[in-house]
């Protein structure tokens, strides 16, 4: 009997050292993240909760990955993409695969009837309509703006006359569209920078002076791409300070997957007969915590200029998205994001969508 609880008494010991040790632990990853967090956010670099959580995963979870043809479409396009750090440089395009997918996804599918599939670069390809319902939002925040009221306001905007107006520029320069290989390129007649071109040639015709500051912030390397992004915008700004708008032209990515092949979706549409990449505005919030007073003003402004584009086709934009980051907006009360077309959409349909897109901007600055 005594062997026994001697026996008994060693096992609980045991245990207890177990738990203790396990607390301990614990205890000290919650401190140790709890300290990386904090640090993080001194540097005005706000993780995600879905990246604490993917790190916790890490530690406590680690040998329980799914082998890749078994992972739903929105882990196999992580598994593909190249480690960013957590902060507002990982940003939109990456994490618009995810917020994107699903929605494009349940259009698509739809559409199946009539889907038209095609092949660039040896990628499938199939068109797809995502044009807005009127002006709608895609909205990840928890603002709830009224799109009348946004078309009613007054834009605080002066553009004074013979100095420049509009900067245009790329936090992402290399995206490119179906005919280059990976949908990137450092020619510029081939990635964003020749949709940017098409749109200051619209407002230059317009009377609306403009600067078209094409260097490449993501290449050689795409991390570090909006801290760069935001060094050159402050540039343009200290040296031209009569800039009140800001477009930050990309390309989007959107992809199907159906029947474990992989599918790019390009959003086009056929505009006074030609083929026209569908927009999108992307507006970025305070909602991460990072200071951004005129984030209103610029979402008035992306609805003022969707509007202008219905008046020529309501097939044009897709809904506006609004997003919790800054996407470095802050810096003029007119800054966003134009996303024109996909990597599925061609160099030609999306210079198409950049010549409306410049018309419609141009009709609302002029009016100030």
């Amino acid at each position: 009997m005594r062997g026994k609880r001697k026996r008994y008494y060693h096992k609980t010991i045991i245990l207890k050292d177990v738990f203790s040790n396990t607390l301990i632990y614990t205890i000290a990853v919650v401190f140790a993240v709890g300290i990386v967090v904090s640090v993080l956010g001194k540097l005005n670099i706000q993780p995600s909760r879905a990246f604490i959580m993917a790190e916790f995963d890490k530690i406590f979870c680690a040998g329980q990955e799914l082998p890749f043809e078994k992972r739903n479409v929105y882990d196999r396009i992580s598994a593909v993409i190249p480690s960013v750090k957590s902060s507002e440089e990982m940003t939109k395009k990456y994490s618009a695969k995810y917020s994107g997918v699903k929605k494009e996804d349940n259009a698509a599918e739809k559409q199946d009837k009539q889907e038209e599939i095609s092949f660039s670069e040896g990628k499938k390809i199939k068109s797809i309509d995502m044009s807005s319902d009127g002006i709608t939002f895609r909205n990840e925040t928890a603002y709830t703006p009224d799109v009348q009221s946004l078309l009613n306001t007054k834009l605080n905007f002066k553009m004074e006359e013979g100095k420049p107006n509009v900067l245009i520029m790329h936090t992402h320069t290399s995206e490119a569209y179906a005919e280059s290989p990976d949908a990137r390129s450092t020619d510029n007649n081939k990635n964003v920078a020749r949709v940017g071109t098409v749109i200051e040639e619209r407002l230059k015709s317009q009377g609306i002076n403009v600067i078209h500051d094409v260097t490449r912030n993501d290449y050689p390397a795409y991390n570090g791409s909006y801290t760069k992004a935001l060094a050159g915008i402050t540039s343009n700004l200290e040296k031209n300070p009569t800039i009140e708008v800001v477009l930050d032209v990309h390309r989007d990515y959107a992809e199907q997957t159906k029947n474990g092949e992989a599918i790019q979706l390009k959003p086009v549409a056929t505009v006074e007969g030609k083929q026209v990449a569908q927009v999108m505005f992307v507006i970025g919030t305070d909602g991460l915590g990072l200071k951004h007073p005129d984030w209103k003003h610029n979402l008035a402004f992306a609805v003022q200029i969707q509007a202008e584009l219905n008046k020529v086709s309501p097939k044009i934009a897709r809904p506006v998205n609004i997003r919790r980051e800054r996407f470095n907006q802050h810096m003029t009360k007119g800054s966003m994001i134009i996303e024109v077309g996909t990597a599925g959409n061609t160099i030609q349909e999306c210079e198409n969508a950049g010549f409306y897109i410049g018309n419609a901007i141009a009709e609302v600055l002029k009016r100030y």
